[in-house]
């Protein structure tokens, strides 16, 4: 038998050299040594670890060997909890830093020197989710203060713990699929991570769980058996969370190389210790039921899927208080955090049919009107063959707000999901309606899914409303200047009101000046049309309006349709 003493049955250690020393009464003999602190004051005694030694040898009738390894054992005991005087110890004494420091070293040492004794339950560490919550917070506060101590006075500590992580990037334009943080006891928490999560040992086959040493393979961060079997996870996860079903609802891509190892106390409830993680990232591609149906998920899980920009991310806290979780990837890419996400792919099942400058739609003001289409100045009208009724407009316009991420109240008979897409099943007659008049001129412009998912399929920063749904006020003078003020009126639909928005904007009395010839029709001196642009365009279009004016011929003026409020 390898090793110096072993336990047997009396309760007797057996020394390598024959013989036998009972381990109560050489713990006996380190209490009765312990040194004394006074209650009051700083009057304490001290303990030469040699003296120890030798007592145990004497008293305990074992051999130097055993007395030695006893004492450090002891000695690093009360040390790691910082009951002993540090000063003390240089000189090989032992002598308690307080009278409760004291306290606790003798309750520890008591409970060590009497069989059986226990300080807690022998159910208390039991794992399983019918433990009381209070107890699984006690322990999770118990070994947070242990492994941040660990931690602080060694920055060099080994983690104790290993956690493998799939994570997914789902992307749908510049918005991100986050999931709120897993953590019960801390419900109010607005922490958010990449949809994912935590290796699970049945995520392997059962021949593999079997295995000999397989919890030795998993506890390893560069294990090979879990980077096979990583994407089970992956699977797993996003089923329980979006309910995402593989090959209906999407398709994956692992991303090499994974993130480099990232360590940290961290970990829900009570597996909280200092822990290394393995990321491995994975790119989701939804199928198009996949991708209306994790829309549909997401606004019916609010308090737990969100979508958060590339910019949401990278910073330290969203405008609603809300956190990106994903201190690994900033660990890994540094500055460089939101240029990375931004290089991610889009999630979506197609790119959109109109994306581009030459695809800039600006939409009818009324149903019998005419839509324009094409580049700034080079606009052409698209006429519909069939002319849209009152509700068929009304609708267009509702899927126009949407898409463009105006406020839309009290949505009746729909339902608003992300990314444009809105939920009509009680409308899905009238939805087609406006597909087929559209479609011959416009092919693509309007998707419906499964009869009851409909989106404008333009990418929402080319996407424009009338003119006529728009109003202008000058207010100023050509000498000091003034102030710009543009509206966007509200409709009433039979499903919501689409709400209202303005735009101000303080110009100079140059640009006064201009404004005011363009409103009279009169075309203003030098290089003006550069100087809105420069100064207007962003502001403008962030309403929903293309442009403040328009050039037939050799005449230039506010573009047709807008309407003054009122001018001083």
């Amino acid at each position: 038998m390898s090793g110096k003493c072993q336990q047997s049955t009396d309760n007797l250690v057996i020394n390598s050299n024959g013989f036998k020393a009972d381990p109560v009464k050489l713990l006996n003999v380190v209490l009765s040594m312990l040194p004394l602190h006074a209650e009051e004051g700083r009057q304490r005694e001290s303990l030469l670890e040699v003296d120890l030694v030798s007592a145990l040898i004497v008293q305990g009738s074992t051999t130097e060997e055993t007395a030695l390894s006893l004492s450090y054992t002891l000695r690093r005991q009360f040390e790691a909890l910082s009951l002993l005087d540090p000063l003390e110890l240089r000189g090989g004494k032992w002598a308690f830093i307080s009278f409760p420091a004291s306290l606790l070293g003798r309750s520890w040492l008591a409970t060590l020197a009497t069989p059986s004794q226990v300080l807690l339950p022998t159910d208390y560490w039991e794992q399983g989710d019918g433990r009381p919550p209070e107890v699984k917070e006690e322990q999770r506060s118990l070994l947070h203060q242990i492994e941040v101590g660990r931690l602080k006075f060694n920055p060099h500590a080994e983690t104790i713990r290993t956690v493998h992580v799939a994570w997914a990037f789902i992307r749908l334009g510049n918005n991100f699929l986050m999931h709120h943080r897993e953590d019960k006891k801390r419900p109010g928490e607005k922490l958010y991570v990449l949809p994912g999560g935590r290796f699970n040992l049945t995520d392997l086959p059962v021949e593999v769980q079997e295995r000999h040493n397989i919890l030795k393979a998993i506890f390893d961060p560069e294990s090979e058996t879990v980077a096979q079997h990583i994407a089970r996870t992956l699977e797993r996860e996003l089923e329980e969370e979006a309910g995402l079903q593989r090959d209906i609802h999407y398709t994956y891509t692992p991303l090499p190389p994974s993130l480099p190892i990232y360590r940290e106390v961290n970990g829900a409830g009570n597996r909280h210790a200092y822990t290394s993680y393995r990321f491995n990232l994975f790119q989701i591609k939804l199928t198009p039921t996949g991708e209306t149906h994790l829309l549909d998920r997401v606004s019916t899980s609010a308090d737990k899927l969100t979508w958060f920009s590339a910019a949401d991310i990278a910073a330290p806290q969203r405008a609603d208080g809300a956190t990106a979780y994903v201190d690994a990837l900033r660990q890994a890419w540094g500055d460089g955090l939101e240029k990375r996400l931004l290089n991610v792919l889009d999630s979506s099942f197609s790119p959109l049919p109109y994306n581009d400058e030459s695809c800039m739609l600006d939409l009818p003001g009324y149903p019998g009107k005419s839509f324009y289409s094409g580049k700034p100045g080079k606009e052409k009208p698209i006429a519909l063959i069939s002319t849209l009724d009152q509700q068929e407009w009304q609708l267009l316009m509702l899927m126009s707000w949407h898409a463009r991420g105006f406020p839309i109240e009290k949505a009746n008979g729909i339902k608003l999901l992300a990314n444009g897409w809105i939920k009509v099943i009680e409308i899905i007659r009238l939805t087609k309606g406006l597909q087929e008049k559209i479609q011959p001129v416009m092919p693509n412009l309007i998707e419906i899914r499964e009869d009851r998912y409909a989106s404008l399929r333009i990418s929402p920063d080319i996407l424009f409303l009338p003119a006529e749904l728009f109003f202008y006020k000058i207010a100023g003078s050509n000498k000091l200047g003034g102030e710009l003020r543009l509206e966007r009126q509200k409709i009433q639909t039979p499903w919501g009101c689409l709400q209202a928005g303005h735009y101000e904007k303080n110009v100079t009395g140059k640009t006064m000046t201009t404004l005011r010839e363009l409103e009279k029709g009169e075309d203003p001196d030098g290089d003006w049309e550069r100087n809105l642009r420069e100064q207007f365009s962003e502001g403008v279009r962030g309403i929903g309006l293309r442009r403040l004016w328009s050039s037939k011929g050799n005449i230039s003026c506010l573009v047709d349709g807008l309407r003054r409020i009122s001018e001083s």
